[in-house]
């Protein structure tokens, strides 16, 4: 199972309740494509860098999971296609663990220094 991203830019026209509907929509859409873990989605309206469909500016929408690897394929095929969705990616996250440090026994002593004649 792999880790995954989806990041959409919505129009900036929807409402509140719009885009939490489009949310719920894109959660269920998600499980029943056999998705698990799908983690509580983020939105948040920005100035967009260059416009696209004549938008200056967007919703970003995020949702991560967890899923077999032809989600991303069905994702784009299911949503591309929307009128709502400005753009939409799929991106595989990289999940990076940090190991804990090795637990010695023994305990670190500090070297010494033994004086020179000079």
């Amino acid at each position: 199972m792999n880790h995954y991203e989806l990041v959409l830019i919505l129009n900036p026209t929807l409402s509140d309740s719009e885009v939490q509907k489009l949310s719920e929509e894109l959660r269920d859409m998600l499980t029943r494509t056999g998705a698990t873990e799908v983690d509580a989605t983020r939105s948040e309206r920005r100035t967009l860098a260059y416009p696209i469909r004549k938008q200056n500016e967007g919703i970003y929408l995020y949702i991560r999971f967890t899923g077999p690897a032809t989600i991303p394929a069905n994702v784009q095929t299911e949503l591309k296609h929307r009128d709502e969705i400005l753009r939409l990616r799929c991106l595989r996250a990289h999940h990076v663990t940090i190991p804990s440090p090795p637990c010695d026994e023994s305990p670190v002593s500090e070297p010494t220094v033994e004086p020179t004649d000079g």
